[in-house]
């Protein structure tokens, strides 16, 4: 790897979503410890530690249960829906 170039986790992505409830913007969560660098390089994304939070729902779609983790958060402080 080049001196100039920057270390970015491959699952951070640029792109955003609208949140499945209230539609607004939401980010993608990125787990793990991240350099203040890398952080930097991502500024639409939720940087939520080494804590992986392991939820269990009902998908709207099926009607069957999954257990996951979250990877989408919307930043509408109102509403903060978690989905992956």
């Amino acid at each position: 790897m080049n001196e100039k170039q920057q270390w970015a986790p491959a699952d951070l992505t640029p792109e955003t979503r609208n949140c499945p409830v209230c539609r607004h913007e939401s980010w993608p969560i990125a787990y793990g410890m991240m350099t203040a660098d890398a952080q930097a390089g991502s500024p639409k994304t939720v940087f939520a530690g080494c804590c992986l939070e392991i939820e269990s729902r009902i998908n709207p779609q099926t009607g069957m249960p999954e257990v996951g983790r979250p990877q989408w958060e919307c930043q509408n402080p109102v509403c903060g829906h978690q989905w992956w």
